[in-house]
This record gives structure tokens, C-alpha cells and sequence, in this order.
């Protein structure tokens, strides 16, 4: 499954690790993040693709119920 969602979000994981190897004095980011940053990209995108297959709108409860969450790098 990881390996799908790496090939499915290799540019925007690629932008990603540049973005902290900028940040962290050259330092990659470690294959955990990256899983974490590919399911996070993953999961973003159902939702937001669900909330607006069925609707016209664009209000938040078209969206549906949701944890709030922090993802820390």
C-alpha cells in the first residue's frame, strides 16, 4: 500500500523533502514521514472529492464530520 501511495504522490513527496531539507540543514525526510504525508495527501483527497461529487455546495458541513489533528515533522 505504501509503495502505491509513493508512486501516486512521488512529485508532491519530492517537493516535500526539499522543502525540509531547506528547513533542516539538508536532512531527508525520514520513510515514516513520507508515509505519513502520502496517506495525509491521500486522505485529503477522498474527502474532498466525496464532498463535492454529491453537492453544488461549498460549505463546510458538505464536507462531513472530521477529527481535527496535527501533523508534526
Amino acid at each position: 500500500m505504501a509503495n502505491k501511495l509513493f508512486e501516486q504522490y512521488k512529485n508532491r513527496l519530492a517537493v516535500a523533502d526539499r522543502v525540509h531539507m531547506q528547513a533542516h540543514n539538508g536532512i531527508r525526510i525520514t520513510e515514516a514521514k513520507k508515509i505519513a504525508v502520502a496517506r495525509l495527501l491521500d486522505n485529503t483527497s477522498k474527502v474532498l472529492s466525496e464532498a463535492f461529487e454529491n453537492s453544488v455546495g461549498t460549505q463546510r458541513s458538505d464536507m462531513g464530520l472530521f477529527k481535527k489533528f496535527a501533523l508534526f515533522c
